[in-house]
């Protein structure tokens, strides 16, 4: 599994919720054909992988969660809606 930085090809929507809401750090990657949204507010990163297609594997959740998050990995909330997964951690 790899993570891929696609923010670039985001790059007006990411100007627009910069503006727009109080996240000051927006990255975006594909995982194969999930899409991961990586945000960070004043206290709290969220992620959410999304899917179209099938429903996001557990693998899958655990590789962003330690790619992203680190040794802090274990201290997020999952919430899983589907073929929809949010990831949240205090700062």
């Amino acid at each position: 599994m790899q993570l891929i930085d696609v923010t670039n090809s985001y790059a007006a929507t990411i100007r627009q919720q910069l503006l727009k809401t109080t996240a000051h750090f927006i990255k975006i990657y594909t995982l194969g054909n999930s899409r991961v949204v990586y945000r960070k507010k004043r206290d709290v990163a969220e992620i959410v992988i999304s899917n179209k297609v099938r429903p996001i594997t557990e693998q899958e959740i655990e590789f962003v969660k330690n790619n992203l998050l680190g040794d802090e990995a274990n201290q997020a909330v999952t919430t899983k809606q589907g073929k929809l997964i949010e990831i949240s951690i205090n700062i």
